[in-house]
């Protein structure tokens, strides 16, 4: 790239309030931008909801011809895999899909995006050579640290207008899923987390009761979910989810580093192996040696016997 421009975030809602994952890269596109000199711009897409991905993808496309942004980063949410495919497709871009870091390379005044490859056994940096660069990322992957981001400073705002020949949708009915709000491990600050050693899709269950008490949810490690005993849902590392809870407990998990770098930011990890070698140990704030189906129903019972 001869100069490197402005870092656009495609800023996604909920009810009217940002996403997590869309106010965590506008923090670290800040951070980009500051040592690139440019500026990192936030790109609000008002009722979003109320128009087809097509409308916005030719929103941004002609944001994007008129002022030439560098980089375009999206956070890895149904709308944002959708919107940024279709924007490379649209443009003949890009695009680096669900990296898990991304950094500014001076000498080349572009972007380098890292992202797991070979089923997380390993990591590939990607540069790209079309304008914008566009990179996806799933939250947690740069936890917020003080307050959240502005994102009406400087801010884009798209003009949507959906044109005759493209479909229009409409909100017919909400049905509320409760197994997906579940699954939403992200969001939790606790969780409790299985792995092979859980033995059974029934063993979870005592895991399920330890979370329900602290108020946090299940996760898993990749191979509990290999096993069939949970749904991917709940899945934790390089090929599941970025989760950053402030507690963490790593059940029957032997720490492997595919499930280490989904986890290894949580504030506080508490690890139950019956392997004292077990690498989990090695990033764990506090350990205990003993085998999760004695160890967690003893936990459970003190829990209880506090609260009453």
């Amino acid at each position: 790239m001869e100069k490197f421009n402005d870092i656009w975030v495609f800023i996604e809602m909920s009810e009217n309030t940002p996403k997590c994952v869309s106010l965590e890269l506008l923090a670290k596109a800040s951070e980009l931008a500051e040592e690139a000199g440019v500026q990192a711009i936030p790109v609000i897409c008002a009722d979003a909801a109320d128009h087809s991905p097509e409308t916005i993808i030719n929103a941004l496309k002609a944001a994007i011809e008129k002022s030439a942004p560098s980089a375009l980063l999206f956070g890895s949410t149904p709308l944002g895999r959708e919107v940024s495919a279709g924007l490379s497709a649209v443009m003949n871009l890009g695009i680096a899909a669900d990296c898990t870091n991304i950094m500014y390379r001076a000498s080349d005044k572009d972007l380098l995006f890292v992202r797991p490859a070979f089923d997380g056994k390993l990591y590939a940096s990607v540069s790209l050579d079309t304008t914008p660069q566009i990179g996806t990322f799933s939250t947690g992957i740069f936890p917020l640290e003080g307050n959240a981001p502005d994102i009406q400073a400087n801010a884009e705002t798209l003009s949507l207008t959906s044109g005759g020949s493209e479909i229009k949708a409409r909100l017919v009915e909400f049905i509320e899923d409760a197994g997906l709000a579940d699954s939403n491990i992200e969001e939790a600050s606790v969780l409790v987390a299985g792995g092979r050693g859980v033995g059974s899709a029934d063993g979870f269950d005592k895991l399920r009761e330890l979370a329900r008490l602290l108020g946090g949810n299940i996760a898993a490690s990749r191979g509990a979910v290999e096993e069939g005993w949970i749904s991917k849902d709940y899945q934790v590392g390089a090929t599941g989810k970025t989760v950053t809870p402030k507690i963490y407990f790593a059940c029957g998990i032997s720490g492997a580093v595919p499930h280490v770098v989904g986890m290894k930011d949580s504030e506080i990890i508490i690890a139950v192996n019956t392997d004292p070698a077990a690498p989990i140990f090695d990033i764990a704030h506090y350990g205990i040696v003993g085998d999760l189906h004695k160890v967690i129903p003893e936990l459970i019972e003190i829990i209880k016997e506090t609260g009453k």
